[in-house]
């Protein structure tokens, strides 16, 4: 990976990525774990998203402006508070050498299932099945 991004840029692409604009996610990864944890921590108080910040990456995901490794690098950063290390279709692990940052989101059992679901998007076991339910996710964050 090239150049970490300055710390006030990862604020920035944090909040972008909480607010569920992840057109610089790929940017965001190049950051170190504790750049990560010290934005959370100057973003002030609970880290959190919900279902229009789901809704968004699945809209935007849909009409194909990201990828499904974007998408899943942004589930993986919200559902562990970090990127990992190592991610292969067989799994993923981390390096915890910092902090991982803790996003609030489990008021809502739509957005806590989707969000896990999308950590899993290109595993083996997948098949492109997460793909294929987009829709029906967009049809159950937007039924509200």
């Amino acid at each position: 990976m090239s150049e970490q991004p300055n710390q006030d840029r990862v604020v920035t692409l944090l909040k972008d990525a909480l607010d569920g604009d992840l057109g610089h996610i790929d940017e965001l990864r190049r950051a170190s774990q504790e750049q990560l944890h010290l934005a959370g921590q100057a973003l002030g108080g609970e880290l959190t998203f919900g279902r229009t910040t789901v809704l968004r990456v699945l809209t935007d995901w849909r009409a194909e402006k990201l990828t499904d490794e974007q998408v899943r690098w942004w589930a993986l950063l919200m559902f562990a508070g970090a990127f990992p290390e190592e991610w292969t279709p067989y799994g993923w692990r981390f390096h915890a050498w910092s902090q991982p940052i803790h996003v609030d989101y489990s008021d809502d059992e739509d957005v806590n299932e989707i969000v896990f679901e999308l950590k899993d998007l290109g595993d083996f076991d997948d098949e492109g099945r997460i793909a294929a339910e987009v829709d029906n996710m967009i049809r159950r964050m937007s039924d509200s």
